[in-house]
Protein backbone atom coordinates (compact mmCIF):
# COMPACT_ATOMS: atom_id res chain seq x y z
CA UNK A 1 0.00 0.00 0.00
CA UNK A 2 2.39 2.71 0.82
CA UNK A 3 4.51 1.35 -2.46
CA UNK A 4 1.44 2.18 -4.32
CA UNK A 5 1.15 5.52 -2.94
CA UNK A 6 4.62 6.91 -3.37
CA UNK A 7 4.40 5.32 -6.91
CA UNK A 8 1.46 7.50 -7.75
CA UNK A 9 2.79 10.59 -5.82
CA UNK A 10 6.13 10.25 -7.22
CA UNK A 11 4.11 10.60 -10.71
CA UNK A 12 2.71 13.62 -9.37
CA UNK A 13 5.89 14.95 -8.76
CA UNK A 14 7.36 13.83 -12.39
CA UNK A 15 4.23 15.97 -13.86
CA UNK A 16 5.24 19.11 -12.09
CA UNK A 17 8.61 18.64 -13.21
CA UNK A 18 7.49 18.10 -16.69
CA UNK A 19 4.57 20.75 -16.22
CA UNK A 20 6.26 23.55 -14.56
CA UNK A 21 10.03 25.20 -15.31
CA UNK A 22 10.44 27.85 -12.58
CA UNK A 23 11.18 26.56 -8.68
CA UNK A 24 8.37 29.12 -6.82
CA UNK A 25 5.77 27.46 -9.12
CA UNK A 26 7.13 23.91 -8.40
CA UNK A 27 6.30 24.48 -4.69
CA UNK A 28 2.47 25.58 -4.96
CA UNK A 29 1.75 22.88 -7.30
CA UNK A 30 3.59 20.81 -4.57
CA UNK A 31 1.53 22.41 -1.61
CA UNK A 32 -1.18 22.01 -3.84
CA UNK A 33 -0.83 18.11 -3.68
CA UNK A 34 -1.11 18.34 -0.23
CA UNK A 35 -4.07 20.22 -0.31
CA UNK A 36 -5.69 18.57 -2.89
CA UNK A 37 -5.99 15.35 -0.18
CA UNK A 38 -7.18 17.73 2.00
CA UNK A 39 -9.98 18.86 -0.01
CA UNK A 40 -10.96 15.12 -0.45
CA UNK A 41 -11.35 14.87 3.35
CA UNK A 42 -8.34 13.03 3.30
CA UNK A 43 -4.76 12.54 4.49
CA UNK A 44 -1.86 12.01 3.47
CA UNK A 45 -1.55 7.96 3.72
CA UNK A 46 1.75 7.84 4.71
CA UNK A 47 1.89 10.87 7.33
CA UNK A 48 -0.59 8.89 8.87
CA UNK A 49 1.10 5.87 9.36
CA UNK A 50 4.44 8.18 10.56
CA UNK A 51 1.73 8.80 13.57
CA UNK A 52 2.42 4.74 14.41
CA UNK A 53 5.84 4.38 13.22
CA UNK A 54 6.94 2.44 16.44
CA UNK A 55 4.13 0.06 15.94
CA UNK A 56 4.55 -0.73 12.19
CA UNK A 57 6.61 -3.75 10.84
CA UNK A 58 9.83 -3.24 10.04
CA UNK A 59 8.73 -3.13 6.28
CA UNK A 60 6.44 -0.39 6.50
CA UNK A 61 8.72 2.01 8.50
CA UNK A 62 11.35 1.46 5.21
CA UNK A 63 8.67 2.06 3.24
CA UNK A 64 7.62 5.46 5.15
CA UNK A 65 11.47 6.27 5.48
CA UNK A 66 11.93 6.12 1.70
CA UNK A 67 8.37 7.91 0.77
CA UNK A 68 9.82 10.96 3.26
CA UNK A 69 13.23 10.93 1.22
CA UNK A 70 11.88 10.90 -1.93
CA UNK A 71 10.11 14.28 -0.97
CA UNK A 72 13.16 15.60 0.70
CA UNK A 73 15.00 14.87 -2.51
CA UNK A 74 12.56 16.16 -4.94
CA UNK A 75 11.78 19.67 -2.61
CA UNK A 76 16.00 19.68 -2.09
CA UNK A 77 16.44 19.77 -6.28
CA UNK A 78 13.53 22.97 -6.32
CA UNK A 79 15.22 24.46 -3.32
CA UNK A 80 18.59 24.62 -5.02
CA UNK A 81 17.18 25.73 -8.54
CA UNK A 82 15.57 28.23 -6.77
CA UNK A 83 18.69 29.34 -4.72
CA UNK A 84 20.98 29.69 -7.96
CA UNK A 85 17.62 31.37 -9.88
CA UNK A 86 17.62 33.57 -7.14
CA UNK A 87 14.16 32.68 -6.82
CA UNK A 88 14.30 31.61 -2.91
CA UNK A 89 16.39 32.95 -0.11
CA UNK A 90 17.15 30.63 2.87
CA UNK A 91 20.24 30.47 5.15
CA UNK A 92 20.29 26.72 6.22
CA UNK A 93 20.97 23.78 3.45
CA UNK A 94 18.50 23.16 0.41
CA UNK A 95 18.40 19.57 3.05
CA UNK A 96 17.47 21.25 5.69
CA UNK A 97 14.71 23.14 4.57
CA UNK A 98 12.99 20.63 2.84
CA UNK A 99 12.69 18.81 5.92
CA UNK A 100 11.45 21.57 7.69
CA UNK A 101 8.74 22.30 4.50
CA UNK A 102 7.97 18.91 4.86
CA UNK A 103 7.41 18.45 8.41
CA UNK A 104 5.27 21.80 8.20
CA UNK A 105 3.10 20.84 5.56
CA UNK A 106 2.87 16.93 6.86
CA UNK A 107 2.02 18.58 10.40
CA UNK A 108 -0.56 21.05 8.85
CA UNK A 109 -2.30 18.73 7.78
CA UNK A 110 -2.97 16.77 11.12
CA UNK A 111 -3.92 19.73 12.37
CA UNK A 112 -6.66 20.83 10.12
CA UNK A 113 -7.64 17.51 10.31
CA UNK A 114 -8.49 17.69 13.97
CA UNK A 115 -9.86 21.05 13.92
CA UNK A 116 -12.14 20.35 10.38
CA UNK A 117 -10.36 22.87 8.76
CA UNK A 118 -8.84 22.77 5.46
CA UNK A 119 -7.88 26.51 5.70
CA UNK A 120 -5.40 25.99 8.80
CA UNK A 121 -3.50 23.99 6.35
CA UNK A 122 -3.30 26.73 3.93
CA UNK A 123 -2.51 29.20 6.36
CA UNK A 124 0.63 27.36 7.02
CA UNK A 125 1.63 26.67 3.76
CA UNK A 126 1.20 30.06 2.63
CA UNK A 127 4.19 31.05 5.10
CA UNK A 128 6.47 28.16 4.42
CA UNK A 129 6.23 29.73 1.12
CA UNK A 130 6.75 32.97 2.52
CA UNK A 131 9.50 32.08 4.37
CA UNK A 132 11.69 31.45 1.12
CA UNK A 133 10.84 35.21 -0.37
CA UNK A 134 8.53 33.88 -2.13
CA UNK A 135 5.78 36.17 -1.82
CA UNK A 136 2.67 34.99 -4.06
CA UNK A 137 0.18 33.50 -1.52
CA UNK A 138 -0.59 30.09 -2.44
CA UNK A 139 -3.99 29.28 -4.05
CA UNK A 140 -6.17 26.52 -3.50
CA UNK A 141 -7.10 26.43 -6.92
CA UNK A 142 -3.72 25.99 -7.74
CA UNK A 143 -3.59 23.32 -10.57
CA UNK A 144 -2.22 20.25 -8.45
CA UNK A 145 -3.47 16.73 -8.80
CA UNK A 146 -2.95 13.90 -7.00
CA UNK A 147 -4.94 9.89 -7.22
CA UNK A 148 -4.24 7.77 -4.35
Amino acid sequence: MIARYQTVFEAALQAIDQQVAKPPERLRRYVGLYDAVMHNDRMCLCGMLAAEYATLPSPMQEGLKRFFDMNERWLTAVLLAGRRSGSFTFKESAKERAMVILGALEGAMLVARSYGDPRRFRVAAQHVLADLGNSKKFRQSAPAKFDE
